[in-house]
């Protein structure tokens, strides 16, 4: 997968050096379930059309540039992760356009052509909520009349679960809340967090990435993934701990020694950081 970094203005030599794709558009945080199927919808129209499967992001969140209403600062797929993602999903360029306050005021019809048109787009895809331009003016009824005919179209519908609409939102407010069973419901898989360990027969140092969203405090039932080492344990988060590490205590297993490439799965909550017994069920960033 090629990327491609994207500042302010877009530079002519990235234009020119552009690819003919079709391009899917979204900030696609967690790349969950309905994420995914947007993907997928622009890789079989690139399938179609014989061109190259591209992905359009922004980062950071818009949400920390504009500092309107909750802050987004911390990712259900920090940067590095959500790329591999969309590695594993078939996608050949991934365009990064970092999000400030220039681009914030960039107009829906200006940033069609230059982001869109100008990057050698055929065909666009993105979601039925995906809005652009300054203060989310354009639409997707908007990208159709933005595009002057020069790319097609397509809108991906609302994916729903249990009765709830799939979004970045719900899986937050999950982990808001401690519901992180109810999460793999949504994004596919378990919640993980990605990182390095050093482990000491039942106790497990995790070093990671402080840009991960965590679950809210609490005890939780955990799996470890390192290589060919699985084993399932505890592990308790509180305000107090350091940020950017977790320690983990081991049910059975034992392991010993450092490892770069860890995957941590939350699987269920226990009880609260004071171990009574209940399970969280108001998001404490209300």
């Amino acid at each position: 997968m090629k990327k491609v970094m994207i500042d302010y203005p877009i530079q002519k030599q990235i234009q020119q050096n552009s690819e003919a794709c079709v391009m899917a558009l979204g900030f696609f945080d967690g790349v969950h379930l309905g994420h995914q199927k947007i993907i997928k919808a622009a890789k079989k129209i690139a399938n179609q059309k014989n061109l190259k499967l591209a992905v359009m992001t922004l980062f950071p969140h818009p949400s920390s540039v504009i500092k309107k209403g909750k802050q987004i600062k911390q990712y259900l797929t920090p940067l590095p992760v959500k790329e591999a993602i969309f590695e594993q999903l078939g996608v050949d360029l991934l365009y990064m356009v970092e999000f400030n306050e220039n681009v914030a005021k960039i107009p829906h019809y200006t940033f069609v052509e230059d982001y869109l048109c100008g990057l050698n787009c055929k065909h666009a895809v993105a979601g039925f909520d995906y809005t652009y331009g300054f203060k989310g003016q354009g639409d997707m009824a908007q990208l159709q009349v933005d595009s002057k005919g020069s790319f097609d179209v397509t809108t991906v519908s609302k994916l729903e679960k249990h009765e709830q609409k799939v979004s970045s939102t719900l899986l937050r407010n999950l982990l808001a809340t401690g519901r992180v069973e109810k999460i793999q419901d949504y994004l596919g898989s378990s919640y993980e967090i990605r990182g390095s360990m050093k482990a000491r027969g039942k106790h497990v140092d995790i070093q990671y990435d402080r840009a991960y969203a965590l679950p809210c405090p609490g005890t939780y039932e955990v799996t470890i993934l390192a290589g060919f080492f699985k084993a399932k344990g505890i592990c308790e988060l509180n305000s107090l701990q350091p940020q950017g590490k977790l320690t983990v205590t081991l049910f059975h297993d034992s392991i010993i020694g450092l490892y770069d490439a860890v995957h941590l799965q939350w699987n269920n909550f226990i009880a609260d950081f004071q171990m009574e017994a209940f399970h969280a069920q108001l998001d404490v960033n209300e």
